[in-house]
C-alpha cells in the first residue's frame, strides 16, 4: 500500500460513515438529519499513514494521523479499527470528531453499526449553538437521541484547557435526550469549583422552547416588602406558548402574572398578558390612607394586542389596556409615565385598502384614570373614508377626500353622533422659472351633529380652507477629500391661509375637527440643512427651521384655559363640551419658532420602560434591530418679538456616546409664565394661528446615561429633576457586572419615588437562564446602547453568538 495510503471504502463503509454522521450529529445538535447510505451517498475518504486490511476477518487498520471525511464531518485519531462482519467501529487516541453542530472529543470511541449503541470513555463535547460544554467519564447511546453520562461536568463558560470555569455542574449522573432535556442526578452546583447548592435532581432545557419551571426570583420592596416570584413556562406547540408566574408580597398580597403568546399562522398573531393579585394589606403608598374598609380586595391589569391579516388588503388590529381600578397603576407602578396616566386607551381597527383609498372602522374606549369619569365620552364605532390626491382624468387638477362619522357613547350623560367630510382641491406644482413652485389647495367642510351642547336638535357647520403655498430649493454641493462631500440645501417657503370665522357656541368641542377658529394668515419658514455625504457615512452637520406667523386679518382675543381645575363654560372637569377661555392682548406676530438638529438623532431602537402595563413584570417585548449610536444636539426654542427677542419657552437634548464605552443623555424644558403658542392645527401643522391661556412657569431636566469599566462593571442611572419646585419625582441608580467570559452576570438597581424606594439584584447564567423582576425594564433601556447583542445579559437579548430570548421565538404554522 502506498504510503501515505488514500481509500476510497465500498458501499457498506459508507453505511459506516452515515451511522457515525448519525452519531456525531443526532447524539448532540439533534437537527441535522442524514439519509440512509447507498450508492447515491457521500464516499468516505480515509487519509492514514498506514492502512492494513486483514481480508480473513474483514477488519481494516488505519494507524497514525488518521483522518475520516465524509460531506461535513471529520473524525481524527491515532488510530481506527472498522470490523465490517460484526459492524464495529473503533477509534482509540486523540479522538476528534468536528460536524456543523458539535465538537467532541475523547480518548476512546466505539460504535456498533448494527445497533447504532456506542460507548465513549473520557469523552468532551462542544455545543457552539449554546456554548455548551458537557465533559464525563463515560458516555454511553442507547439510540439516535438518548444518551447516558456518568460523572461529568456541565458548563456554558469559556474556560482554557485546565482552566477553572467560574460555574459548572458536577454530577453523578446525567440522562440526555436530544433536542430536549438534561435530567440530573446527585449535582452541585459550583462557583470556581467550590460546591454551592446541591441539586438532587434538575431538569434542564437544550432547546429554546421547553415546557418546564424558569429561574425564580426574590427581591425586597421597602413599602411592599419581600416579594417571591416562580414562572412555570409551557411551549404548547411550535407557534403557542403560556407563561403562569405565581407572586407574593409580604406586605401586600398574593396573585399570578399569565402571559400567553402565539402566531397562528403567517397573518395572525399576538400576545396577552393578564396579572391578578389577591391584595390582603392596603399598599404603604402616598394616597392611600386606612378609612376602615376591608383592604382585602381583588386587583389587575390585563393588557394585550392582536394583528389578523384577513386578506392581503384587509388588516384586523386590537389593542387592550385595562386596570381593575382607577388607582392600580399610580399605587403600584415603577413607571413614572405609567404612574401619570390620563387614562388608559383601547382601539379596535379594521381597514380594508381599496384601488382608490382605502376604507376603515375604528372604536377607542379610554379609561378614565388621573382624569375622565363616567361621563368621558367613548368613540365607538367610527367608519370613515379616505382618497389621497388623485389626478382628476388625468389633468394637474387633483382631487382627494377624508370622511368619517363616529358615534360618542358614555355611561352619563347625552351621546351624539357627527359626521365630517372633508372634499379637497389641489394641483400639481406650478413651476415659475423652475426656481419657485406654486401649489393652490382647498377644502370643504360639512360637519353634522346629532344634538348641540344644550339643545337636543340637531347642529351643522360649513366652513372651507382655502391656501397657496410658495416655495423654492437652492442646492450646492462642495468637494472636500476624495469621495467626501457637503451638501448645503436653503429651503424658503411661504403659505397663506384664510377660514372663515363661524359659530361653534353651540356645538360640543370633542376633539380638533370641533374646534375650527378662524384663520386669516401668514406663515413664513425657512430651512437649512448642511449634510456630509460619503460611501460609507452620512452625518447631519446643521438642520435648521426658522417660522413665524402674521395675523393678516383680526387677532386672537381669547384664548382656551387648559389648566387643571378650570371649570368648562359647558360640561364637567372630567369632560369639558366647551373649555373655559380668558381675555389675552393679541398680537399680529406670533412668537419665532427655532428647531435646530446638529448630528444623527435617528431614534433608538429601544422598547420603553412604559411598555409592560405591569408592575410586575418589566421585560419589554424584544426587537431584533441595534439601536443606533446616535451623537446629536436638538434645540426647540421660541422668541418673543415684542420683547427683544426674549426667550419665551427653550428645550434642548442632548445626547453623547463612545461607540460602547460611555453615553450620556441630557433633557431640559423651560417655559415662561404667559400663554404657550400652539403648534400647528388641523390644516397646517406649521402654522402658528393662536395660543393657550397663560399658564405658570416651568423648569424641568432629564438626564441618564451609562458607562463600563475596566473591571466587568457597567454602571448607570437616570434622574428627573423639577427646578422650579425644588424636587425629585424618581431617580434610578444601577450597575450589572458581567464577568471576562460573560458567563454570569449580576444586576443591582435602586430606585427612588417620592413614595416609596425599591431595590433588587438580577442574576443571569448564560445558557440556563435569568431572573426577571421590576428593575429589567429599566435596566436593559439604559444599558442596551452599550451592550446590545452580548451574551448573559439578564433579558431577552437579540443578536450575538449567544445572544438569544431565554425562551426563544416561536414561528407560525
Amino acid at each position: 500500500m502506498a504510503d501515505p495510503a488514500r481509500w476510497i471504502c465500498r458501499p457498506d463503509l459508507v453505511t459506516l460513515a452515515l451511522l457515525l454522521s448519525f452519531f456525531s450529529s443526532s447524539a448532540w445538535a439533534a437537527s441535522q438529519q442524514v439519509g440512509a447510505g447507498g450508492s447515491g451517498a457521500l464516499p468516505l475518504d480515509v487519509t492514514a499513514e498506514r492502512i492494513d486490511y486483514r481480508q480473513d476477518q474483514e477488519v481494516y487498520e488505519a494507524e497514525g494521523s488518521v483522518v475520516i471525511r465524509q460531506g461535513n464531518i471529520r473524525l481524527t485519531a491515532d488510530h481506527a479499527t472498522i470490523q465490517a462482519l460484526p459492524g464495529i467501529l473503533t477509534a482509540t487516541g486523540q479522538v476528534h470528531l468536528v460536524d456543523s453542530q458539535a465538537d467532541l472529543t475523547a480518548e476512546r470511541l466505539e460504535l456498533n453499526i448494527n445497533t447504532e449503541a456506542g460507548i465513549v470513555t473520557h469523552g468532551r463535547l462542544y455545543l457552539p449553538t449554546s456554548n455548551s460544554l458537557l465533559t464525563g467519564r463515560l458516555i454511553q447511546r442507547f439510540s439516535e437521541y438518548h444518551y447516558r453520562v456518568k460523572e461529568g461536568t456541565f458548563t456554558n463558560c469559556d474556560a482554557d484547557e485546565g482552566q477553572v470555569p467560574a460555574w459548572r455542574m458536577r454530577f453523578d449522573d446525567v440522562d440526555l435526550t436530544a433536542s430536549d432535556t438534561l435530567a440530573f442526578k446527585g449535582a452541585w452546583l459550583c462557583v470556581l469549583d467550590v460546591p454551592v447548592l446541591p441539586l438532587p435532581t434538575l431538569s434542564y432545557p437544550l432547546s429554546s422552547r421547553q415546557t418546564g419551571f424558569l429561574v425564580p426570583f426574590v427581591g425586597y420592596d421597602n413599602r411592599f416588602g419581600l416579594h417571591g416570584q416562580e414562572t412555570f413556562y409551557w411551549a404548547i406547540n411550535p407557534s403557542q406558548d403560556l407563561f403562569i408566574s405565581p407572586s407574593y408580597y409580604s406586605n401586600l398580597g398574593y396573585g399570578s402574572d399569565f402571559e400567553y403568546r402565539y402566531a397562528l399562522n403567517r397573518r395572525s398573531r399576538g400576545q396577552w398578558f393578564l396579572s391578578y393579585l389577591q391584595q390582603t394589606e392596603l399598599p404603604n403608598v402616598s394616597g392611600v390612607t386606612d378609612t376602615g374598609q376591608d383592604a382585602k380586595k381583588a386587583r389587575g391589569v390585563l393588557a394585550g394586542t392582536h394583528t389578523q391579516y384577513l386578506t392581503e388588503s384587509l388588516l384586523f388590529r386590537a389593542n387592550v389596556n385595562l386596570v381593575s381600578d382607577p388607582n392600580y397603576l399610580q399605587q403600584l407602578s415603577n413607571s413614572g409615565a405609567q404612574r401619570a396616566l390620563p387614562s388608559n386607551e383601547n382601539n379596535l381597527l379594521a381597514t380594508q385598502l381599496l384601488p382608490y383609498g382605502n376604507v376603515y372602522l375604528w372604536g377607542q374606549y379610554l379609561q378614565p384614570l388621573q382624569l375622565g369619569g363616567k361621563d368621558t365620552f367613548q368613540r365607538f364605532p367610527e367608519v370613515g373614508y379616505n382618497l389621497p390626491y388623485t389626478s382628476l382624468l388625468g389633468s394637474p387638477l387633483l382631487f382627494g377626500t377624508e370622511s368619517d362619522a363616529v358615534h360618542f357613547y358614555r355611561e352619563e350623560g347625552f351621546t351624539l353622533s357627527r359626521v365630517d367630510v372633508v372634499p379637497g382641491l389641489s394641483t400639481d406644482v406650478i413651476d415659475l422659472g423652475h426656481v419657485i413652485g406654486i401649489t393652490p389647495q382647498a377644502k370643504f367642510r360639512e360637519v353634522y351633529y346629532t344634538r348641540g351642547v344644550q339643545s337636543s336638535e340637531g347642529q351643522h357647520r360649513e366652513t372651507f380652507w382655502t391656501g397657496i403655498n410658495a416655495a423654492s430649493k437652492l442646492t450646492r454641493r462642495f468637494q472636500l477629500d476624495e469621495g467626501v462631500g457637503l451638501l448645503h440645501t436653503l429651503e424658503p417657503s411661504v403659505i397663506y391661509e384664510y377660514v372663515p370665522k363661524t359659530n361653534q357656541s353651540n356645538l360640543p368641542q370633542i376633539d380638533q375637527v370641533d374646534d375650527l377658529p378662524a384663520k386669516n394668515l401668514l406663515t413664513y419658514m425657512v430651512r437649512s440643512r448642511v449634510l456630509e455625504q460619503s460611501a460609507t457615512k452620512l452625518f447631519n452637520w446643521l438642520d435648521l427651521m426658522v417660522a413665524q406667523s402674521y395675523h393678516v386679518g383680526a387677532v386672537q382675543t381669547r384664548a382656551r384655559d387648559f389648566t387643571p381645575g378650570a371649570s368648562p363654560l359647558f360640561g364637567t372637569l372630567t369632560q369639558p363640551l366647551q373649555p373655559a377661555t380668558v381675555d389675552i392682548q393679541g398680537r399680529r406676530f406670533s412668537d419665532f419658532w427655532l428647531r435646530a438638529v446638529v448630528g444623527n438623532n435617528l431614534p433608538q431602537f429601544v422598547q420603553a420602560q412604559t411598555a409592560s402595563q405591569t408592575f410586575a413584570r418589566g421585560a419589554a417585548p424584544m426587537t431584533g434591530l441595534r439601536p443606533s449610536i446616535s451623537q446629536y444636539v436638538v434645540v426647540d426654542a421660541f422668541f418673543d418679538p415684542y420683547r427683544n427677542g426674549e426667550l419665551t419657552q427653550f428645550n434642548t437634548d442632548l445626547r453623547l456616546q463612545d461607540d460602547t464605552d460611555w453615553y450620556v443623555e441630557v433633557g431640559q424644558r423651560y417655559a415662561r409664565e404667559g400663554p404657550r403658542p400652539r403648534r400647528g392645527d388641523i390644516w397646517n401643522p406649521f402654522s402658528l394661528n393662536e395660543v393657550y391661556a397663560p399658564t405658570p412657569e416651568v423648569q424641568f431636566v432629564t438626564a441618564g446615561g451609562g458607562f463600563r469599566t475596566p473591571w466587568g462593571w457597567t454602571i448607570g442611572g437616570k434622574a428627573y429633576y423639577d427646578v422650579k419646585n425644588g424636587r425629585s419625582p424618581e431617580y434610578d441608580i444601577l450597575a450589572l457586572y458581567q464577568n471576562p467570559c460573560k458567563c454570569w452576570s449580576l444586576g443591582l438597581y435602586y430606585l427612588q419615588f417620592p413614595d416609596r424606594a425599591q431595590y433588587n439584584f438580577m442574576l443571569s447564567l448564560t445558557g440556563i437562564g435569568w431572573t426577571e423582576n421590576f428593575g429589567t425594564a429599566l435596566m436593559r433601556q439604559l444599558f442596551t446602547p452599550l451592550l446590545w447583542g452580548e451574551r448573559g445579559l439578564p433579558w431577552a437579548s437579540p443578536g450575538g453568538p449567544y445572544g438569544r430570548p431565554q425562551i426563544g421565538t416561536f414561528t407560525a404554522p
